[in-house]
């Protein structure tokens, strides 16, 4: 197997012995920061490695200085495992950020909500434009119509994003004593 289908950190976007100058990328911060917190909650850090470390991770020009920084902590919990929850392991790579980070899906939920709205406002401008060079302002407003059939999708997102909770009711037992 080659370097490339199994580097030494999985969680690295690119092998950092490979491409050691590249740029890191979001989430080969996170990882590097998932990896220190991991190695805080095993006491492999101080609170003040742990802080360095972060910070350093957050300035870090390379791949190769972010492999430096974890170079020297191994870690043997997950993420359940630090919570105290009892669940099956995964591994680090696949881990989210720990604190004080955006969850990816809401992150993403909210750039297509807002990419959305000014799509339709651009839209919405551009049939207003439309009708008024074409037909004048004393005449009927047609843009509503093309207006609210491109407004439908962003209707949906809006109320995916704001409506209620999409999960399920959990089941309750009924009472086994019906007197």
């Amino acid at each position: 197997m080659s370097p490339w289908q199994n580097p030494p950190h999985p969680g690295f976007s690119v092998d950092p012995t490979i491409a050691p100058a590249l740029r890191p990328s979001t989430s080969d911060r996170d990882y590097a920061d998932t990896t220190l917190r991991l190695a805080h909650a095993d006491g492999r850090l101080t609170d003040t490695e742990l802080a360095e470390r972060v910070e350093r991770a957050e300035s870090a020009t390379s791949l190769r200085d972010l492999s430096d920084i974890i170079a020297d902590v191994s870690v043997s919990t997950t993420a359940s495992q630090v919570a105290g929850q009892n669940m099956t392991m995964m591994p680090v790579a696949a881990m989210p950020p720990i604190v004080n980070r955006l969850d990816p899906a809401r992150r993403n939920a909210q750039l297509v909500l807002g990419r959305s709205l000014i799509s339709w406002l651009g839209l919405a401008m551009l049939f207003n434009v439309i009708w008024l060079f074409s037909s004048g302002i004393g005449s009927y407003y047609w843009p509503i119509w093309p207006m609210l059939g491109t407004a439908v999708p962003l209707i949906g997102l809006v109320v995916a994003r704001f409506g209620p909770d999409p999960t399920p009711l959990r089941h309750q037992t009924p009472p086994t004593d019906l007197r």
